[in-house]
This record gives structure tokens, sequence and C-alpha cells, in this order.
């Protein structure tokens, strides 16, 4: 599909305006990606392919019988011609039972096609996002990625079915109507098909044309829906900073641009219909008047007036239709195009060829000569890591201090390979990080963020994650990180519906939800990213007795912001500008009088010394 997209790039637009098609940004992908999709169901496909080729062979051709009955009317009653007629009747009738017949087997195939496409895709989209790289996410507007990914599925349909029932059947009923014309009247026929050939570049050049409008609508259409997504799921901030008013504006102005790309794509197709329509009646009135000419010589039937007039009007109606849904045609392909972007990307998650799904017994964690930094900075001296080297021992406790962009974080996000080093390594228990599954990896990690997120599940669920824990389990989890008590006065208890990202629960709720997952998980090595800083002092001291209970024999690292949840921490490493300027116990660091010293004193009500 690539080598034939570089080569129809070749080809100039106004000569080959149907093939044009596949210059278009991302229809390879899209075509490639719903072929995959058919070629699945080819079971289906084929019984759909073949309902349709008999349904439309025999429809078209039935005017014939309609032709032989119609002479007989226009002849003196004969048993000859009453015979005929009866025969041609019987015809009809058993034509019309195999159409009714190929409809039904077409209809018990379309519905596995359409919608177990679909279904396929739905599930191959959710697939390919879940692939991409954690920044990735961090760009995007998740309301954005959910209507991206719903209507690349639904345009599979639109599609599939414009390809069967207006392509495909087109093609075929103009090629057996040109036959039969051409048996009758060969003229009639040559005039048919250059009719046939200048409505279809019409319409074809034409959508192409449109379909820069077709693809803002789709495009004008997704940030409406992302604004909408962003303003609803930050309800909380929009009331109590009363936005109202600034994000009905916002919304009112993506709503305005929506209609303004909505209407041109509209005006534009009624000015393609207003065309086919003095095509069709262009047509219409030439045969007729050239039927009336033949009629003059007598080298025109009766019959082949009915034939021609009974072809015509149903290829002219299906021409139309075909010029009617070419705009749906080429509105897909366009609301499509954004998901199939994605489907380009290729610097995706991925696990190396070797990567086995090790288990780590110890916990020891070292960082050799880590080199990182942010993609796009366009800063040749940005690293935010540059020959970084720290080595944990296994069940050592660290914590991690510093100011806002001193590399906390992505420390955190290197060890969970949400980012990768651009040189140096990262090694458990003596083992590369690459050698591991990622799932692997990443379930013997607990991380227990600042802000934790929460599905719109059950509290159950937010605990257990699908794991399958035992419920004793779990019930124990949530004691031990202080959190059964507030479960139990809620209306269902574990069974409470926490709502789209726990906005039911408070932010110490939440986190308290997250700890119980780290103590279910049992995983050797522990994250806390500042923990415990949402919770009030009293439910603090209560949990930091769990937290310690729960890093016991576990490696773990503690980010801290609120330098009084690190005390006991066996080492703390002070981080400035990805580089470690000071580390040791608080005492120790006390004693250094440097960075961490100020830092402590600032939290502890003293004022810093210039």
């Amino acid at each position: 599909m690539q080598n034939l997209s570089a080569f129809f790039r070749k080809i100039n637009y106004p000569y080959f305006p149907i093939l044009t098609i596949l210059r278009l940004k991302s229809v390879d992908i899209i075509f490639r990606e719903y072929f995959r999709v058919a070629w699945q169901h080819k079971l289906y496909f084929f019984l759909v392919l073949f309902g349709l080729i008999c349904a439309t062979s025999l429809n078209v051709y039935s005017p014939v019988f309609y032709k032989n009955i119609a002479n007989g009317f226009a002849m003196p009653f004969s048993e000859d011609t009453l015979s005929m007629m009866l025969e041609n009747f019987w015809m009809i009738v058993l034509f019309y039972a195999g159409i009714w017949l190929s409809w039904r087997i077409l209809e018990f195939g379309i519905i596995p096609l359409d919608a177990g496409g679909i279904k396929t895709l739905e599930k191959r989209c959710f697939a390919v996002l879940q692939k991409q790289k954690f920044d990735f996410f961090e760009n995007q507007f998740s309301g954005s990625l959910i209507k991206q990914a719903g209507r690349f599925a639904r345009a599979y349909e639109v599609i599939v079915d414009w390809f069967l029932f207006q392509f495909l059947q087109n093609i075929l009923s103009i090629s057996i109507a040109f036959v039969l014309f051409y048996q009758q009247q060969p003229t009639f026929a040559i005039y048919f098909l250059i009719w046939v050939f200048v409505f279809v570049t019409w319409i074809v050049s034409y959508s192409i044309w449109k379909l820069k409008y077709d693809k803002r609508v789709a495009e004008r259409d997704s940030k409406l829906g992302g604004a909408y997504s962003d303003a609803i799921s930050n309800i909380f901030i929009v009331k109590s900073f009363a936005l109202e008013q600034q994000e009905q504006s916002n919304i009112d102005e993506k709503a305005q641009a929506s209609y303004i790309a909505k209407r041109t794509a509209w005006f534009l197709m009624f000015i393609s219909f207003a065309v086919q329509g003095i095509m069709t009646m262009g047509i219409e009135l030439l045969l007729v008047y050239l039927m009336i000419g033949k009629w003059k010589t007598s080298t025109f039937q009766v019959g082949e007036f009915v034939l021609f007039q009974s072809i015509l009007l149903l290829l002219v109606q299906r021409l139309w239709e075909f010029g009617r849904t070419f705009r749906n045609f080429f509105t897909a392909l366009a609301d499509a195009t954004e998901m199939a972007e994605v489907f380009r990307i290729d610097d995706i998650e991925s696990d190396t060829l070797h990567a086995k799904p090790k288990v780590i017994d110890k916990g020891a964690i070292d960082f050799n000569h880590i080199s990182f930094t942010y993609a796009g900075s366009g800063k040749s001296d940005s690293n935010l890591f540059k020959d970084f080297s720290l080595h944990i021992k296994a069940g050592e406790k660290i914590a991690l201090v510093g100011e806002s962009g001193s590399g906390k974080t992505s420390l955190t996000k290197l060890l969970f390979r949400f980012l990768e080093p651009q040189s140096g390594n990262i090694r458990f228990d003596n083992q590369p990080a690459n050698d591991f599954t990622l799932a692997s990896l990443r379930s013997q990690i607990s991380l227990v963020p600042q802000q934790p997120e929460l599905f719109h599940r059950s509290v159950y669920d937010n605990i257990v994650l699908n794991t399958g824990f035992d419920k004793n389990r779990v019930i124990e989890a949530a004691s031990k990180s202080s959190s059964l008590d507030f479960i139990n006065k809620l209306p269902n208890g574990f069974d409470t519906l926490v709502g789209e990202r726990g906005i039911k629960l408070s932010g110490g709720e939440k986190q308290r939800i997250a700890l119980a997952r780290a103590f279910l998980e049992d995983a050797p090595i522990v994250i806390l990213d500042e923990a415990t800083s949402a919770l009030d002092s009293i439910t603090e001291k209560k949990i930091q007795k769990a937290i310690f209970k729960l890093i016991e024999n576990k490696t773990a690292i503690v980010i801290a912001h609120r330098l009084s949840t690190i005390l006991r921490m066996d080492r703390i490493l002070v981080l400035e500008n990805g580089k470690i300027i000071e580390q040791g116990t608080h005492q120790q660091l006390l004693d250094q009088q440097g960075k961490y010293a100020a830092m402590w004193k600032h939290q502890s009500g003293e004022f810093l010394k210039d």
C-alpha cells in the first residue's frame, strides 16, 4: 500500500481524479486497517458479495422480460403471443424470487461484517492508544481521542457499505445496462456510457476538491469535543473559580467555528446536487428525444422504450444515490483521518525482542550513566540528566528532595519506563530494565502518586484493579491504609461508585485508596510521590506508621516536598537540575549546612537569610 501511495502521488490530479483518493493524508492507513478487518470477516464479506451480485444482476436484467411483454401487448392476440407473454411473466416471478432470496443472503452476512467490524476496530483503537507512550497523553485531550477512536470505528461501516452498495453495485449495474442497451440500440448505449463517465467524473473530482472542507468539519468537531471534556472533567475548578462564563464563551466560540465549517461543507454539497440534477434531467430528455426519432423511422419498438426507461430510471436513481453518498464516503475518510495518524505513530511502547517476564527478588536499583532530555526542548544544553548514576541497595529507603523541575518525578518515570534514557541504562537486581517485559516490570513497582486517579467504578474495583484478590485481603489492605473506616461509612460500602476520577471522594480519601492498592500489590519496590500530602496532620501520623510497615523489607523511593515525612529515610538525596548535590541522613545533611539545611529551616518556620 505504501508503494502504491508513493506511485499515486506522482499522478497529475486533473487527469486521474479517482486515483487522487490514494494521495490523501492517511488514506493508506485507513484502507489497510479496514481491509484487514474485512478480511478477518471474509466469509461474511464473500456471502454479502455473492448476494449483492445476484440481486443486482437479476434486478437489472428483469426489464428485458417486461420489454417482451410490452411488445406482446402491441401485437394482435394469438396463442403464440400469449404463450410468449406468460413465459416472460413466469421468468419475472422467478427473477423476483431470486432477488428476494439474494437480499436475504446479503442481510445474513452484512450484520457480522459491519457490526463485527466496528467491534473489532473499537478494540483495535483502544489497543493502539494504550501502546502510545506516556508523553503522548500529556499532549492530548482525552475527550478528543475518544471521539477520534469512535469516528474511526464508525467510518468503517460507511466506507464498507459505500464500497459494496455504491461502488461495486453501480459498476455491475452500469456494465449490464450497457450490454443490454448495446444489444438494442448501440448509439443510445454510447451516449449513455459518455454520460455515466461525465457524471461520475464530476462527482469524484468535486468531492475530492471538497474533502478539505469535510476534514475541517471533523477537526473542529474534535476541538469542540475536547473543550467539552476539558471543562466537564474540571467542573470543580470551573465552579469554584466562577469560570462558567469564560468556559461557556470558549464552548460558544468552538461551536460557532464548527457551525461555520459545517455550513460551508453543506452549501458545497448542495451545489453538487444541483449539477447532478441538471445532468440527470439532460440524459433523460436526450434519450427520450432520440427514441422519438427512432420511432418516426419505424426502427423502435414499444418494448424497447419500456426497457430503456425501466433501466434508465433504475440507474439514474442509483447514480444519484452514488453522488449523494459520495459525500458520506469522503466525510467518513475525513472522520477517520485523525485516528489514522495515531495508527501511523511508530514510536510506541513495546518490549524488546529478548524481553521476558522476569522477577525482581531483592529490589536493588542502579542508574548507570543515564542521560535524558525531553524531546522538543530545542536546546543543546537542556539535558535533565547527564551522565547520572545512582545505586540504591535492596531494601534501602531513599528520599528525593529538591525544587520543582529538579528531576524527582522524571526519575520515577524512567523507572517505570514511561520515559527511555537517550544513553545509559537502568538495572534491577543487576538485570537491565529492557530485559523485563513492560508488564512484568511495572507490576513489581507500586506507585502511590501525589494525585491518585480513580476509575468511575466501585471502591472495591479501584483497590483490586481487576487483579482478583481475595476479599479478606482487600479488607486487610484497606485497614492498613486507614481507609476502612471511611469506606464503611459510604452508602454502599466497598460497592459505592466513586464518580469520574473519584470526584465523590476527598483528596485524602483518594490517596488512602491508592495506599490500599500498594498494600494489596505487595511489590518489592514502592514509590511514594508525597503520598501523605493531602492528609490532615492527625490522619498523616496514623498512616505514616502504616507506610513504614508497607515499605518494610522493600526498596522505597519517596518524593518529598514536606520534609517532615522523610526523617526516617536511610538516605536523602537533594536534586538540582538533574544532579545530586547532597546526600546523607537527615542529621548529616543538617550538619552540612547546605541546600537541605536551608530547606529544613524554611519549612520549620525560620526565614532564609540572604
